[in-house]
Parts: structure tokens; C-alpha cells; sequence
């Protein structure tokens, strides 16, 4: 049996298993070059400027998300309310988006051996669930106001309105430049781009109330923004319960992955191919190689270890390498 660890491939983990019946252990480690120091400064450097847009973002939506609240309950409008929790829904995205950057700075210990990144998922999942229920408490507010419509203050409102709409515009602006290489950023940037509509939607119905005086625009407004609310939560809540199940990695094709790894040189065959997400935008993934001919399996560890990383975005893979086919080569061969 040997095991190879490559340091060259920053994100990959070669782990090989030779079923020949030659035991031994080969540990390689490498000096990587004096440029790669250079990226690495790099890379904490850009962290740092994405933690800090992340964390300009947060205090804005938090802070217009109870200015908004406050109005709402001022000027009798459901729609800023409706808002409000809609931004409720940013902050929490981004709070986790801060939350996850750090924990993933967090070294994995012996109690969890991958690290910390698992709390986003959970985090998302708790998230998803708290704007199910706020959003059936606003349903019930939203009926009782079909039943008696309440006036609403439409000045103030629609001037809260407005600067709810500036304060999420400042927050896309924010965003809009880290949104290409994060996907918690981008996750992020989308639920600001999703509030302007809901900001945009109140705005509307503060002019038709001006205008005309019919107050039930509000609460149809508020309807409108908290069908949205269950539109994202439930789409964050679906996310987060593939991930926590180990499911195949959104966008990655498996088939396509399995091709790859079979074209490479001296590999035969592949099997107990799997492939999960630790976190959002952290893939893992294990497989088994038949590699027939001994002098081919480092090169062929070597190959799949970068291969899957630059191609298909894995970050953690494990690869067993055998030199005939094994059938049932997980770990219930090794059972009496």
C-alpha cells in the first residue's frame, strides 16, 4: 500500500491504495516555488477586501432593514413590514457569508477533521426556516388587513421606501465586484438584487396610495414581497438540505467528471465515484482507480488530483488506486 501527498496542487489530496500486495509508505513533500508565497499574500489580501465589502453591506441592510420596520409600524404600512423581513432575508446572508469566510480560516482539528465549514449549512437551514415562520405571521397580518383595510401614512412611506431603495443599491454596488469569485458573495448580491424589486414594489404602491388613496395597493405590495421571501427561503432551504444529505454538487457533472478521469493515461476503469459539498462553493470527491500497470499510478494520482481541481472546482479529493478491479471495494470487503 502506498500513499502520496503532493503539495503542488493546492487543493488536492492524492491518496492511493495498491491492492498488489506491496506495502510500504512514501511520503513526498515538495518546496513550493517563492511565487507561490506571493499568492497566498494575495489571496488573504483579497479575503480581507471581500470581508470588508461583506461586512459594509451587513451594516447598511441591518440598519435600513429597522428603519424600515420602524416606518412600517408608523405609518401603518404592511409593504415597508413586508420589506423589512425581506431585508431581514440580506442581512442573514450576508452575516453568513462573514460567518463562513472566518470559520473557514478555523484549522480543522481532531474532533472535526474537515474544519468548520459545515456551520454555514446549518446556519442557512435555520435561516430558511425562522422566514417561514415570520412569513406565515405576516400572511396572517396581511388577511386581516383584505378584511379591513387600515390607512396608511403614503408620504413617509414612500419616502422610506425610497431610501431603502438607495441603501440596497449601495449594497449591489458594494457587492457587484467580488459577486464573480465567491459564491457566498454572489448568493449574497442576488438577494440585494431581489430586494431592490421588493424596495421598488413598495415605492410603487406609496404612489397609487398618494395618488388614489386605495390603501389596499399596500397590503397586495406585501403580498407580492412575501411571495418572494418564500421563493428565495425555500430555495435556500432546498440548497442547504442537499448539501446536509450529500448530494451531488449543483453544476457538476458526474458523467462528464468520469469521462475525464477515465481518459487519463493508464487508467482502465472507474468506479465508486462520489461527489459532495462540504459548504457552498467546497467540493469534495472520492473515486477509485484501476491503474494496471504500478510504474503509471503516480502519474495517474498526480493527473486526477490537479485534473479534477482546475476542471470541475474540487477542493478535497481522495483518490484509491487498485491494480486489478475489485468488486465491492468499499469498506465491506474487509468483513469476515
Amino acid at each position: 500500500m502506498s500513499h502520496a501527498h503532493d503539495h503542488n496542487c493546492a487543493h488536492g489530496h492524492e491518496h492511493s491504495h495498491d491492492h498488489g500486495g506491496h506495502h510500504g509508505h512514501d511520503h513526498a513533500s515538495r518546496t513550493a516555488p517563492a511565487a507561490h508565497a506571493g499568492c497566498g499574500a494575495h489571496g488573504h489580501a483579497h479575503g480581507g477586501q471581500q470581508r470588508r465589502a461583506i461586512t459594509a453591506a451587513f451594516f447598511i441592510t441591518a440598519g435600513f432593514m429597522l428603519v424600515e420596520a420602524a416606518g412600517g409600524l408608523l405609518t401603518g404600512s404592511m409593504a415597508l413590514l413586508s420589506d423589512s423581513m425581506h431585508m431581514l432575508t440580506d442581512a442573514a446572508a450576508l452575516g453568513m457569508s462573514f460567518f463562513a469566510s472566518r470559520l473557514a480560516a478555523l484549522k480543522p482539528d481532531s474532533a472535526r477533521t474537515y474544519g468548520y465549514r459545515r456551520a454555514e449549512v446549518v446556519a442557512a437551514l435555520g435561516n430558511a426556516m425562522l422566514l417561514w415562520i415570520l412569513s406565515g405571521y405576516m400572511l396572517r397580518e396581511v388577511y386581516e388587513r383584505f378584511q379591513s383595510p387600515v390607512p396608511v401614512l403614503a408620504g413617509p412611506m414612500l419616502a422610506i421606501a425610497a431610501a431603502g431603495f438607495l441603501a440596497n443599491l449601495a449594497c449591489a454596488w458594494i457587492l457587484h465586484s467580488h459577486s464573480g469569485d465567491n459564491i457566498n458573495i454572489r448568493g449574497a448580491f442576488l438577494h440585494i438584487l431581489s430586494d431592490l424589486a421588493g424596495s421598488a414594489a413598495a415605492m410603487a404602491a406609496g404612489l397609487v396610495i398618494h395618488f388614489t388613496g386605495w390603501y389596499l395597493a399596500d397590503t397586495i405590495v406585501s403580498l407580492l414581497i412575501i411571495a418572494l421571501i418564500l421563493f428565495s427561503s425555500t430555495r435556500l432551504l432546498m440548497e442547504a438540505f442537499h448539501i446536509l444529505m450529500e448530494g451531488a454538487p449543483r453544476g457538476l457533472s458526474l458523467k462528464a467528471l468520469e469521462r475525464d478521469l477515465r481518459a487519463i493515461d493508464g487508467v482502465s476503469d472507474v468506479h465508486e465515484l462520489h461527489a459532495w459539498s462540504l459548504s457552498s462553493g467546497f467540493n469534495a470527491l472520492s473515486a477509485h482507480l484501476v491503474v494496471k500497470d504500478p510504474a503509471r499510478q503516480q502519474a495517474a494520482l498526480k493527473t486526477a488530483t490537479c485534473g479534477v481541481a482546475a476542471a470541475f472546482g474540487i477542493k478535497h479529493s481522495v483518490f484509491q488506486v487498485e491494480s486489478e478491479p475489485v468488486e465491492n471495494s468499499s469498506c465491506d470487503v474487509c468483513l469476515p
